[in-house]
């Protein structure tokens, strides 16, 4: 397998494990994660793969799928030729499997429309930065041996 994949995959279940410890706290935007989390997940996710691994990527929107109601949105982390998506779960019959995904392939590609940013949203964009996210995604990339940079 590629190393820049076996890395991003890293990363990414540490965000996915981080967040879904939240799938219960009252208040939080990850209360009931993945869904409705794909966005600020997304970011999240973003932010660590540069304090990790230092990757830039793309944030992604999606909108237009062929599978999904009229007026559904999806977002994930582009870096390089991969797709880091860790809330696609909470759509039926994806036919995916793990959290990165060969750029232009698949259910990915499917979206008519795709909006790209560069990079990650930093707090000072947010009006109410998802801070219990980042912390429990961070926390969980340095249980696994991940070196993020200081806060």
């Amino acid at each position: 397998m590629n190393a820049i994949r076996t890395e991003l995959e890293k990363v990414a279940l540490a965000c996915r494990v981080g967040l879904i410890s939240l799938v219960d706290a009252k208040g939080s935007t990850f209360n009931g994660f993945p869904s409705g989390a794909c966005g600020v997940a997304s970011d999240i996710l973003g932010r660590v793969v540069w304090e990790t691994l230092q990757y830039e990527g793309e944030y992604v929107c999606g909108t237009r799928h062929p599978k999904l109601k009229d007026g559904a949105t999806h977002a994930w982390f582009e870096v390089g030729d991969f797709i880091i998506d860790i809330t696609y779960d909470q759509f039926q019959a994806t036919g995916l499997f793990g959290w990165v995904f060969d750029r232009n392939d698949g259910w990915h590609a499917q979206f008519r429309s795709q909006e790209r940013r560069q990079g990650f949203c930093m707090p000072s964009g947010w009006p109410a930065y998802p801070l219990d996210g980042y912390k429990a995604a961070r926390e969980e990339a340095k249980k696994v041996g991940l070196i993020c940079k200081p806060d």
